[in-house]
């Protein structure tokens, strides 16, 4: 059983490449599963190409979510970390504590 956090986001401004490499780091280093999603686009922040491709086509002020499905023994913090950046704008975050035997469909 894990948690499942999910994120409003508002861009305020580009962000740089070493932003978008340490987002990918964060997710390729950890056992956490993170999506980003507007407009029936979903990037999966592990897959580089996909991950500069959402964030080369988003515009400034643009509503996005960040899902990240965190496992038990995981902490989120580097995720809040990520999000503590002065380009984007947190505007709700919600949780949802998911069991073993339920899927969730996105």
């Amino acid at each position: 059983m894990g948690i499942i956090e999910s994120y409003k986001v508002q861009l305020r401004d580009k962000l740089h490449m070493k932003d978008l490499l340490n987002l990918h780091q964060i997710a390729s280093n950890s056992s956490s599963s993170i999506y980003l999603y507007r407009n029936h686009m979903i990037a999966d922040a592990e897959n580089l190409p996909k991950l500069l491709s959402f964030f080369l086509t988003i515009k400034n002020d643009e509503i996005f979510t960040l899902l990240n499905d965190v496992p038990p023994e995981e902490n989120p913090a580097k995720i809040m970390d990520f999000l503590d950046h002065e380009s984007l704008n947190v505007l709700l975050k919600v949780d949802y504590q998911a069991s073993d035997n339920e899927s969730i469909v996105i």
